[in-house]
């Protein structure tokens, strides 16, 4: 299931979309079908520049971000979820999801502070206890591989200790899955969004192609399929 899921998520990527038109004009090409042949990589090509350009990832974004809430309220506990890839390990920057976590619990407004995921819940603890955190305060859930396990390993450790109102830290448009999926749960969510990259495309030309774009395209266009089959599935 998640090597079919893995596969699943790398095939929303416009690079890799890109890539099979390319390969299907070269198919075309030795078929001696030239017409279909350029057809196809002129898709490739004009899909690769589109999906790159600030002005498609920031209005896919628009269709996903949760804004956080200007003064979050106190809570029961503090969830600061896993992001694969995305990096942990500069915790002076308040904008990551790491350092919201860290400046929400330093700014007292929960006394428990819960990590989870497999792929990083482990060294998040960790720098969080650097950082200060006691081991009194922290939660490590390290066996969830996707958001529905989040939701579902989380709360079962919130539960026990009879926590069930939490600020939940994630990036802002992987936000609406999350909240959705720990709500179901039967946890209360305040968001608090991470950063996700998007504030250095805001000014860049519209229409001219950034990898950072085209990042933020994938992310998004990944998001959306997930939201769909979570729907499907009733995980939130």
């Amino acid at each position: 299931m998640a090597i079919a899921t893995d596969i699943v998520g790398r095939l929303t990527h416009p690079a890799v979309q890109a890539l099979l038109l390319a390969v299907l004009s070269t198919a075309l090409v030795l078929w001696r079908r030239p017409r279909m042949a350029v057809l196809s990589a002129t898709i490739a090509l004009a899909w690769i520049w589109v999906a790159s350009t600030p002005a498609l990832a920031l209005s896919l974004r628009e269709g996903l971000a949760t804004a956080t809430a200007p003064s979050p309220p106190h809570a029961d506990a503090i969830v600061v979820l896993g992001g694969g890839k995305l990096p942990v390990s500069d915790w002076s920057r308040t904008t990551t999801r790491a350092g919201r976590g860290l400046t929400l619990w330093r700014d007292g407004l929960a006394p428990v502070l819960l990590v989870s995921g497999s792929d990083q819940a482990d060294e998040l603890a960790r720098g969080f206890a650097l950082s200060g955190v006691p081991d009194v305060d922290l939660r490590v859930e390290g066996s969830s591989v996707n958001t529905h396990e989040n939701a579902r390993n989380s709360a079962v450790i919130l539960k026990a200790d009879g926590l069930s109102d939490v600020l939940l830290v994630t990036s802002a448009i992987h936000m609406r899955r999350a909240a959705g999926s720990f709500r179901h749960e039967g946890i209360a969510v305040t968001p608090v969004a991470a950063d996700d990259g998007h504030a250095r495309l805001v000014d860049a030309p519209a229409w001219l192609p950034r990898r950072d774009a085209l990042t933020l395209t994938a992310r998004c266009l990944r998001e959306y399929l997930a939201l769909w089959v979570y729907h499907r599935r009733g995980w939130i």
